[in-house]
């Protein structure tokens, strides 16, 4: 019979009788923990049927880009088009919370991407690449939302953030996004802090259920994407020093937009007392970024810089976990 006592219920009962290994093993045997082994084959069956599902969808894309002189331009669209159209119709008949369902709106997600792809492949139209994957993600979001499913929604993060990505990281002072931000005050270095800034709304938003319920992994893989930013942000802050009489001043915004995202997300996740990742994220921001500072600082002048930075680096993580374990011990015992 499986166990209805969660992990953190396990580690608890671990915790408070002090268990040793056999103990452990015992406990997770009596309380029916561990997997069976019809669970574990419909596991590996999900597995399975998502790895299909994924490469039927790449299967797609890649005929099309195989055969492309062989087919017409007609012939091109109609392919991606009908396969659109066939996953509509087959999760209008078996609609989410099925399993069919959803794979359906989730292959119809990936081929319109790929209709995008194609559609400005073959005219051309001179979009930079992160509007192809912004106009994907609006396009795709409604089938996201229809779909219910905790692999669709991280598909459209993965998506979203590669447009950020893609548009911090080269731009082209074109576009939509360009259209909206590009004034004489906004500064390249923005950009990052607008996709920071969106991020963790959209975090907010799952954390606080105003946007559709996803599941705990994908509401942490959003934040990790926040702190993929806000990292990237810490560092172009302090890794050159700022210069006032040569207009530098902007490093000074940036690095106040790296604090007040790292202070938000501590603040939040302190007043949650739910999950201890989001400040296992900002610590390792911390970390990265004040190494950073200290490499710039100190110039690398001899091998004692490494020696420094090592230390640094050692001391700085384990004062930062052994602060994580009590708090994450003291929340446990709370909920208890």
């Amino acid at each position: 019979m499986p166990s209805k006592l969660k992990r953190a219920e396990l580690d608890r009962l671990a915790e408070i009788h002090s268990l040793n290994a056999a103990g452990v093993e015992s406990m997770l045997d009596l309380a029916g923990a561990r997997p069976t082994t019809s669970e574990s084959l419909q596991f590996l069956a999900r597995t399975l049927a998502l790895g299909g599902l994924l490469s039927l969808a790449a299967g797609i894309v890649f005929f099309v880009a195989a055969n492309w002189s062989r087919l017409a331009i007609f012939g091109r669209f109609a392919l991606v088009e009908l396969v659109i159209v066939a996953c509509a119709a087959l999760a209008l008949w078996k609609p989410p919370t099925r399993i069919v369902g959803r794979s359906a709106l989730f292959l119809a997600f990936i081929a319109t991407g790929a209709l995008l792809a194609l559609f400005g492949q073959t005219y051309q139209t001179g979009a930079d690449v992160y509007e192809l994957f912004l106009t994907w993600g609006l396009l795709g979001l409604p089938l996201v939302l229809l779909a219910q499913w905790s692999i669709a929604s991280a598909a459209w993060v993965l998506v979203f953030n590669v447009a950020l990505l893609l548009f911090c990281g080269w731009p082209t002072s074109g576009g939509l996004f360009w259209t909206l931000f590009g004034t004489t005050h906004f500064h390249p270095d923005m950009a990052i802090l607008t996709a920071v800034a969106a991020n963790l709304l959209l975090w907010y938003g799952f954390e606080t259920r105003l946007v559709a319920a996803v599941p705990d992994w994908v509401r942490r893989l959003m934040v990790t994407c926040a702190f993929v930013y806000i990292i990237w942000a810490g560092i172009l802050a302090v890794a050159d020093p700022v210069d006032f009489d040569h207009g530098r001043h902007n490093d000074v915004r940036v690095l106040l937009g790296f604090v007040v995202a790292m202070g938000a997300v501590i603040a939040y996740a302190l007043h949650r007392r739910g999950d201890i990742y989001p400040l296992a994220l900002a610590t390792l921001a911390f970390i990265i970024v004040s190494m950073v500072w200290l490499a710039r600082v100190l110039e690398f002048k001899d091998e004692g810089v490494f020696f420094v930075l090592a230390l640094w680096l050692i001391g700085v993580s384990t004062i930062s976990g052994k602060l994580l374990l009590v708090l994450m011990r003291r929340w446990r015992a709370a909920a208890a």
